[in-house]
């Protein structure tokens, strides 16, 4: 009887080799040719740009800085006259509210003061301890009779600052009320007056080292020969309304007050 045949097929000797495909080939290879191609760089070139990015940063940064923590100049020194000049020019040919005005004849343009003595300005708070460059370094003002109102521009110096680059509410207060009051002065016979209300809105902030307008206006129906009261808006040279503000001022009965005069 014969046996039954049994079928046996070859073993597979397993391949030592390694499938690569062609795409894969051609990626290393074209990796390899760049890498050989191509030249290392250096470092020290990488260090000095670096140094001088930041260098030139660092160098900018610090200018600014030393001019915002510099003391402001002295009012009367020589420095403190080329601020004030600087401001003059500003003012001369830089802002187009200016010339604005100028061309409208309905606006009559005076200085603060400017009639005053140097003795009577020395004892006026915005003439005397807040005078120079860094205070009220430029303050012009231009009066609408018919209107009854005024427009005044005003450079505020880094002296009267109440955090950095920020201008001093109190300061503010008082350039505000100080312009309230022209406006409600114009209405009085006597020329004279005090604040006896001031209410103000601080809706953004005022910087330093920069002109403002405030725009004045007096309400004609409600004042008379012994009460004018008056609103006024500080305004930035694009026209953002960042301060408000609003009073009321009288002629006291019992009290003596200098008159002021026709002057600003």
């Amino acid at each position: 009887m014969n046996s039954p045949r049994i079928l046996q097929l070859p073993r597979r000797i397993p391949s030592t080799r390694t499938f690569v495909s062609p795409r894969s080939s051609l990626r290393t290879l074209s990796t390899g040719a760049q890498q050989n191609t191509s030249a290392p760089s250096s470092p020290w070139t990488r260090r000095l740009i670096y140094a001088g990015i930041f260098g030139g940063l660092g160098i900018g940064v610090g200018k600014l800085i030393g001019q915002r923590i510099a003391p402001p100049p002295v009012p009367g020194s020589p420095e403190d006259q080329r601020q004030l000049e600087k401001l003059e020019r500003a003012y001369e040919i830089g802002l187009p509210l200016v010339k604005q005005l100028r061309d409208d004849p309905d606006y009559v343009e005076s200085g603060v003061y400017e009639y005053f003595s140097d003795e009577q300005k020395a004892h006026r708070l915005t003439s005397g301890p807040l005078a120079g460059s860094r205070g009220l370094g430029l303050q012009k003002v231009f009066w609408n009779d018919k209107d009854q109102k005024i427009v005044s521009v005003v450079a505020f110096g880094s002296g009267i600052e109440g955090w950095p680059t920020m201008v001093h509410g109190g300061a503010l207060g008082t350039v505000l009320d100080e312009n309230l009051g022209r406006a409600a002065i114009r209405r009085f016979p006597a020329r004279t007056g005090v604040t006896a209300n001031l209410n103000i809105n601080y809706r953004a902030p005022v910087y330093s080292g920069n002109f403002y307008s405030l725009h004045t206006t007096l309400d004609q129906e409600r004042s008379t020969d012994r009460k004018a009261y008056a609103k006024c808006e500080l305004r930035d040279m694009t026209g953002r309304v960042c301060v408000e503000a609003s009073g009321l001022f009288v002629v006291p009965k019992k009290l003596r007050l200098r008159t002021i005069g026709e002057t600003f």
